[in-house]
């Protein structure tokens, strides 16, 4: 953090703003690409893990057309911490001297931090400290709780370093909540996103996914330009949310065998699925052969020359039957998600 820290002064003397994003662990690279294509007069400074650190003059608005993130924050300063308990008042000190009215509001805040190295204290014992420093310069505002908060900070500990700053997103930014409902097998859109960022969408696109489940892959495929959407789930559960889901739009959902579907061979140049793996969904002994039917089926109806991105968690066998078939394997991301640890194939055909 040590060499983040000087890029940080060295752009903020161009009156640059510092931001990161965080991202699933084993996107970062994805993210990176997504804002390098979308954020103009944008600075990269560092990428660590499940985050990717900027410096941008673009508004908080334009920032936020970042889609394969979790969540954006706004860095307010760094500073050096002491890893002994008796330093716990000076740093509470070092954030009452900072000016925080701009981000304050009128709502109640909250504190959440992190720390990493062989500290004497815990991270709620800062996370105590901080907000009580907070609150003793500005009395009027009012401390919440982890789970009821208008606005939030963060501080990073790492050894001695310390990073605070203010998030600008909520749960509607990552989630999509006010525009969607998932099922109990839904993919996160923002990895749904990554994996249509991966698939380079273009508006002659003619893209599918063979086993969309609530439709998470479609609506954020929709973002883009393009030619056709479409997509079926074998589960008339989970369809029904997808057609609700997509009903103002013009993406194609139907119910369908994905080891059986009507399209022509060679038909579809972009497919991106997520196929069932893990605790989510499960048939048993009967996973890898139901997997290994949609594969065939995948790339039967894969126009020469089209792209494939699969998820995928615990099939060993992936890539063997993938080279059999005859995909050639561009790229892969393994990812960490919700204790499992699935990953993304780039194949083309």
């Amino acid at each position: 953090m040590g060499c983040q820290l000087a890029i940080f002064n060295k752009f903020n003397s161009k009156n640059m703003k510092n931001y990161f994003a965080t991202v699933l662990t084993g996107l970062e690279e994805v993210l990176l690409e997504e804002i390098n294509t979308k954020l103009s007069a944008t600075q990269i400074n560092k990428i660590d893990k499940g985050k990717v650190f900027f410096s941008s003059n673009l508004s908080k608005d334009y920032l936020k057309t970042l889609k394969s993130a979790d969540n954006l924050y706004q860095v307010i300063t760094h500073f050096k911490v002491s890893k002994q308990r008796f330093s716990l008042q000076s740093l509470q000190k070092h954030v009452y001297d900072l000016y925080l009215k701009p981000f304050l509001g009128k709502g109640s805040f909250y504190v959440n931090v992190s720390r990493t190295g062989s500290h004497n204290y815990t991270r709620f014992e800062v996370a105590k400290k901080i907000m009580e420093g907070i609150k003793k310069r500005y009395p009027h505002r009012k401390i919440g709780t982890f789970k009821n908060h208008d606005i939030e900070f963060r501080l990073d500990i790492i050894e001695d370093d310390a990073l605070f700053s203010i998030r600008l997103t909520d749960a509607t930014y990552r989630f999509r909540q006010k525009q969607r409902n998932f099922n109990k097998a839904a993919l996160l859109p923002t990895v749904a996103h990554a994996m249509v960022w991966i698939s380079d969408p273009q508006a002659e696109d003619v893209f599918l996914d063979p086993c969309c489940g609530s439709g998470t892959i479609l609506a954020e495929r929709l973002a883009y330009p393009f030619t056709y959407i479409g997509g079926g789930d074998i589960d008339s559960e989970a369809i029904n949310v997808a057609q609700d889901n997509l009903i103002d739009s013009l993406a194609e959902v139907n119910q369908w065998d994905a080891r059986k579907l009507s399209f022509a061979d060679t038909s579809i140049p972009k497919i991106v699925t997520n196929i069932p793996f893990g605790r989510q969904i499960s048939f048993g002994s009967e996973t890898n052969k139901i997997n290994s039917e949609i594969l065939t089926e995948i790339y039967r109806i894969l126009s020469y020359g089209g792209t494939a991105v699969i998820l995928s968690e615990g099939w060993d066998n992936i890539l063997s039957l993938a080279n059999n078939l005859g995909f050639s394997l561009q790229k892969k991301y393994s990812l960490s998600l919700k204790g499992l640890h699935p990953t993304i194939y780039i194949f083309k055909k």
